[in-house]
């Protein structure tokens, strides 16, 4: 697997991405590539969701560990030492992603496919290939810098779902009930 380095998302960034997903106490919030955790341990703590950090760098694990316990949040966040390739992605309700375009185009579309319909993408600047997102955020970070965030929902942004005419679409009113307050 091509090394992909640890670039920390910025904090402000991290709540901007988990508040267009809309993440609530309901979700599996899975982060790949989860680097120090600050993903996951945000997920559980300010929006109470559990949460699964995937993370092949031994320190990156130790810190994201210790993260969770300082945090009192062992109960809702799980640290797993994994190439993400090998990880479930069945029970997420949410996925999370800062990685190199190739990586998903190469390593993840198909992993994507084992999401439920009304799963969640977030991706900070770099688009799923071949996904429609039905949102896209600019979200200035501590340092002033605009980043780009972008929204997918499985059985709407992917190209197989396009293709779907017996899709059960009840998620869809879930999903515009928990965005719109209706």
């Amino acid at each position: 697997m091509k090394a992909v380095p640890f670039i920390p998302t910025p904090i402000k960034v991290v709540k901007a991405a988990l508040e267009l997903a809309k993440v609530g106490p309901r979700d599996v919030v899975y982060d790949l590539g989860s680097g120090d955790g600050r993903v996951v341990v945000l997920a559980a703590k300010l929006f109470g969701a559990r949460a699964v950090g995937v993370e092949i760098d031994d320190a990156l694990v130790i810190l994201s560990k210790m993260k969770v316990k300082e945090e009192g949040l062992e109960e809702k966040v799980t640290i797993l030492q994994k190439d993400f390739r090998e990880v479930s992605l069945e029970d997420a309700t949410v996925v999370y992603l800062y990685i190199y375009y190739d990586v998903i185009r190469d390593m993840l579309l198909d992993k994507l496919k084992e999401l439920k319909p009304g799963a969640r993408v977030v991706t900070l600047e770099i688009p799923v290939p071949g996904w429609m997102p039905v949102a896209k955020r600019g979200v200035q970070d501590e340092a002033g810098v605009v980043r780009t965030l972008y929204l997918y929902i499985k059985g709407l942004s992917d190209p197989e779902s396009w293709k779907n005419e017996e899709a059960d679409t009840s998620w869809k009113e879930e999903f515009r009930r928990r965005l719109w307050g209706r």
